[in-house]
């Protein structure tokens, strides 16, 4: 999954995963030669260290060229965007090398932002189904975190672990510790803006749909740049869903596609929204508009070496294409969808939804919400986008 590899074997690796589809070949070339001589300087030390990484830096545009003298939060927050963005496209183990790089440089006195760096890795274990890989990342941050005295790396292992805890079906512990977290002083906005995500999800499965309501709207109004913040407004649109509220999750759902969301996003967008539209609309133009969403689904799918790459969100958008595919009436379609949804969350022990496939949802009738929750509901009809996708049929 994650073994090291060399700049240009993970970018090969990536490439072939994702079919190359989706990133201009500018953008990956640039991608490349950063992860490159990121390495070199890696290898290098003293004068041609420093002069290696100032030449990058200056590549990137963040100093300008010669300087001599470069800052390890400059270096590690410049490098830790760039692999963000490659991440973004499922350039993961692209993602690792170059964070793998960073680590061989910044000093080892640096404990806060080497912690910062290995949740990272975590992550990209995590997307590409390395669960016990991402384990040991986030011991390894929480063990920094506690010698160190250092909550911000505390509460990034406590949101590793709720993620690992919520794939093995295990809700109990995960909603500890997502509750940690949001009750941790000292937990940086992300961790925050996490764990209300998912303390949404925990509340909404005990049906306690105000409250998620109230963790959803936070996680939303939290986030600190447009990436959090779709992933926040597809949470609250899933909540929505739940909660029985199809027409107004449809037009969640639409306001997150409009814009234009990143693969595991659009995954679980697409996903969403057919379920929506499946009990939200007419018939017709529902079985219409699910069709779509499959056919654009199981193309997402195989780019991304049918799951290969984000294992979770592509099953679990399979899964959901597959209930509303049957919502619809399109049981051929729907039969076929469900086994390829099987095959993907067996081999990768996702056991949560090899249970839903038993187990599919049962239409929720709209729960009556709070006043709070009513003036949320009324926000997210307010939403720009969320006029389109058929929302507004």
């Amino acid at each position: 999954m994650l073994a090291p590899l060399s700049s240009l074997e993970a970018y090969r690796r990536d490439a072939v995963t994702i079919d190359g589809d989706g990133v201009d070949d500018a953008t990956a070339a640039s991608w490349l030669e950063s992860a490159t001589r990121l390495e070199r300087a890696a290898a290098a030390r003293g004068p041609e260290r420093d002069r290696l990484l100032a030449g990058l830096l200056s590549q990137l545009g963040v100093v300008p060229f010669p300087a001599t003298v470069v800052s390890a939060e400059t270096l590690a927050s410049t490098i830790g965007a760039v692999a963000t963005s490659m991440e973004d496209q499922t350039f993961f183990r692209l993602a690792n090398n170059l964070l793998t790089s960073l680590l061989l440089i910044v000093p080892d006195e640096q404990v806060l932002i080497r912690g910062r760096i290995v949740a990272h890795q975590g992550r990209l274990a995590r997307n590409l189904g390395d669960l016990a890989h991402a384990k040991r990342c986030y011991e390894l941050v929480e063990q920094m975190g506690a010698e160190r005295g250092l909550p911000e790396l505390t509460a990034r292992a406590w949101n590793g672990y709720g993620v690992l805890a919520h794939t093995r079906g295990d809700f109990p512990e995960s909603r500890r510790r997502y509750q940690s977290v949001v009750e941790l002083k000292g937990a940086a906005d992300d961790s925050l803006c996490d764990a209300h995500h998912q303390l949404m999800i925990a509340a909404a499965a005990a049906q306690n749909y105000d409250l998620a309501a109230c963790h959803a709207w936070k996680a939303f109004e939290g986030a600190s740049t447009p990436r959090r913040e779709t992933d926040a407004l597809i949470n609250l649109a899933q909540l929505l869903l739940m909660a029985g509220h199809a027409r107004p999750a449809l037009r969640g759902f639409a306001a997150a596609l409009a814009r234009k969301p990143m693969p595991r996003f659009e995954l679980a967008t697409l996903g969403g929204a057919a379920c929506a539209a499946a009990v939200a609309l007419p018939t017709k133009q529902a079985r219409a508009l699910v069709r779509n969403f499959s056919e654009r689904v199981d193309s997402l799918v195989s780019k991304l070496n049918n799951g290969g790459s984000l294992p979770w969100a592509s099953a679990l958008a399979l899964v959901e294409i597959s209930e509303a595919l049957a919502l619809v009436g399109d049981e051929s379609r729907a039969s076929l969808t469900a086994e390829r949804a099987e095959k993907l969350a067996r081999s990768n022990g996702l056991h949560e939804l090899l249970h839903r496939l038993e187990n599919p949802p049962v239409i929720q009738a709209p729960v009556t919400f709070n006043a709070e929750s009513n003036a949320i509901l009324t926000a997210v009809d307010e939403l720009e986008g969320a006029e389109l996708v058929g929302a507004s049929a």
